[in-house]
């Protein structure tokens, strides 16, 4: 996949609505949501992007559905169904856009962990702190936006895969760019190669 532009309607508007679904609902999720959002649209803000995000009042309006999976993610819209296995422990989420019949985004389905975890791979770590949700919440959306894993970074928020920095206690965890490429974040950053691809989906 390549950018990819929302429908001409929205594009021309700037704006996309995000609602949090019913597996999103409650739990640690709920309450970086806001901060994520707040935290994209200062990003688009500080460099030059034409487009912000706010929240909506039902996924069926709503041109962002947000959801915490555990073992699936899916959704049906508009005819089209999607059911993926998914890492409820991981540290990285997915985003699974639909297309109207010309190939323009028209909605867009995001999924986080549940319970991302420390250390993924074994249940009984602790959970995450609220940075490193804010962190793939802000990510999510660069995807939501209409970047795919091609326009991947190795040293900003939309980099791939990230690390965890692991902290004392939840509140210091941070997501960090895999191998030291990048520092620990927030600060978020978004790098030239991002903002351009971004500057493309939104003239």
């Amino acid at each position: 996949m390549a950018v990819t532009s929302w429908y001409k309607k929205v594009q021309e508007g700037g704006a996309l609505t995000v609602t949090a679904g019913s597996a999103f609902k409650g739990g640690h999720w709920t309450s970086v949501l806001d901060g994520a959002i707040s935290t994209f649209n200062k990003l688009m803000t500080e460099n030059g992007v034409k487009l912000a995000l706010s929240k909506a009042g039902d996924a069926k309006n709503a041109h962002i559905v947000v959801e915490a999976a555990g073992t699936k993610a899916g959704f049906s819209y508009a005819g089209t169904s999607y059911s993926a296995t998914f890492d409820g422990n991981g540290l990285h989420g997915s985003t699974t856009p639909v297309a109207d019949g010309r190939g323009f985004f028209e909605k867009a389905f995001v999924f986080v962990p549940a319970t991302p975890r420390v250390s993924p791979t074994d249940k009984r770590s602790r959970e995450a702190g609220p940075e490193v949700r804010r962190f793939i919440l802000v990510h999510e959306f660069i995807h939501a936006a209409g970047l795919s894993n091609d326009e991947h970074t190795n040293d900003d928020v939309f980099c791939y895969p990230g690390q965890i920095d692991g902290g004392s206690r939840a509140a210091d965890d941070r997501i960090e760019p895999w191998g030291g490429l990048g520092k620990p974040m927030p600060p978020y950053t978004l790098i030239a190669k991002t903002v351009t691809n971004l500057k493309k989906a939104w003239p």
